[in-house]
């Protein structure tokens, strides 16, 4: 079965038993995006978390860039893909905090997800709380590996930046 292979090798589902990862499908839908499909985009609100079962996604964040003098335009930059093999989940935030979301997701390929939605995710670690802690603390594992890389890409960033503005 394919949803439940796609929630074992996730990172925040991958140290769970058999029972807990059935409780994990059991609050799971299927959800389908066709090519080129707007899964999620930036800066909307968002209450769901999602898995890629089936297909190829884009990851893209707005940005200004100049074009000319005084020609500054919003586009989008592509910052990476996810097929299947590489057991990501996104949206994740959302399934704890209430927030906007903070890039752009898109369907490159038809895709196939499984979703969890922030209340069903919120009941099933207040009803299974040992459940909820291992949950939790991958989640958090995630969010702090994410959070390490985003200040080592700045740290390059703002190195390239300062070469280029001293030459």
């Amino acid at each position: 079965m394919k949803a439940l292979d796609a929630i074992k090798k996730s990172i925040i589902f991958s140290s769970l038993e058999e029972d807990q990862l059935s409780e994990i499908l059991s609050i799971t839908r299927e959800k389908r995006f066709n090519k080129n499909e707007i899964i999620m985009q930036e800066g909307e609100q968002g209450d769901t978390m999602f898995l890629v079962v089936e297909g190829e996604v884009g990851v893209s964040k707005s940005l200004t860039m100049k074009f000319g003098d005084n020609d500054f335009r919003q586009t989008e930059k592509v910052l990476t893909s996810f097929k299947p093999d590489d057991h990501v989940v996104f949206g994740e935030m959302a399934l704890i905090g209430q927030d906007n979301r903070s890039a752009s997701i898109i369907a490159r390929t038809d895709c196939l997800f499984l979703e969890i939605n922030r209340a069903d995710f919120l009941k099933l670690i207040e009803d299974k709380p040992g459940l909820g802690v291992i949950i939790l603390v991958k989640l958090s594992e995630l969010l702090i590996n994410r959070l390490k890389q985003s200040s080592q890409d700045i740290i390059r960033l703002t190195t390239a930046l300062s070469i280029a503005l001293s030459k």
